[in-house]
């Protein structure tokens, strides 16, 4: 092989050699520190229950108080309302939350039995929840700060048709998982 090939072969290589390494060059740079001694804290949310006489639940028909609703015996056109009060706080600087009745909060006491699924739909297709809130789609807003919220979860069991009615007679729900949901916006 003459001086001249090997020479030519030997420069591809070298050119290769530095054209897959080319990201590997130092660059100048220089680093400050900006922020000083700042720090970022994270905010709070939270439902609670006080715990107090005065904070019991309290159940109603439209005949009046309800002393035990475990004894209750529901009906079509039955409106039953149970009263709360609780506490709520948001510590945040752009902390907005919506207060809502949670998802199977009325579930069927047996849910083999097509009498007690009947009327946990119709009770949960009926409840709505209200608070002295400002209402918000979906619930009501929370904003930054602590305060007692009384809420009223109302359920509703119309009177539509015997065909859907008679389905629920002697049904049984399961009121234990009945709650608020208190989600960030």
């Amino acid at each position: 092989m003459n001086k001249l090939l090997k020479g030519s072969i030997a420069g591809a290589v070298g050119v290769v050699l530095l054209l897959g390494g080319a990201g590997t060059f130092a660059s100048w740079n220089s680093t400050v520190t900006a922020g000083g001694a700042a720090k970022i804290a994270a905010g709070t949310l939270t439902v609670t229950d006080p715990g107090t006489t005065a904070s019991a639940g309290t159940w109603a028909s439209a005949t009046g108080p309800i002393t035990n609703i475990a004894n209750f015996l529901a009906v079509p056109g039955d409106v039953l309302t149970y009263t709360k009060t609780l506490n709520v706080s948001a510590t945040g600087d752009n902390l907005k939350a919506i207060l809502s009745l949670s998802g199977g909060a009325i579930v069927a006491s047996d849910s083999a039995k097509s009498v007690d699924t009947t009327l946990a739909t119709i009770l949960a297709s009926g409840a709505v929840l209200t608070a002295n809130l400002v209402p918000a789609t979906g619930g009501y807003t929370v904003v930054n700060g602590a305060s007692t919220v009384t809420v009223k979860a109302t359920l509703t069991w119309p009177s539509k048709a015997v065909t859907v009615d008679n389905p629920a007679q002697g049904g049984s729900v399961n009121l234990s998982a009945f709650s608020v949901l208190l989600t960030q916006n």
